[in-house]
């Protein structure tokens, strides 16, 4: 099956950094007790995505199938993108 996944962005130390800054900034400003809690699972429960927007060939394939072609990409990706990375340099 001729699937194509866009190319993730290469991990970045310091941005993974920023996005837990973020996130820990976004929980603190976020009242979260259990009614608030209840009221996002609730909310996000009556949220339908239109199938228009699937794909026919997604349509054909299993949840199951789906997440072993994801895996196989991205574990292909991962070590297509080991075998062809430059050393890394060692010591100071």
């Amino acid at each position: 099956m001729g699937l194509h996944l866009p190319e993730a962005p290469p991990p970045d130390t310091n941005e993974e950094e920023e996005d837990a800054v973020a996130a820990a900034r976004s929980r603190a400003s976020i009242p979260m007790d259990p009614d608030h809690v209840e009221l996002v699972k609730r909310t996000m429960a009556a949220v339908a995505l239109p199938s228009l927007g699937v794909p026919p060939w997604a349509q054909e394939i299993s949840d199951d199938q789906w997440k072993d072609m994801v895996q196989n990409t991205l574990e292909s990706r991962l070590h297509h993108r080991t075998l062809n990375a430059p050393p890394r340099p060692t010591g100071p």
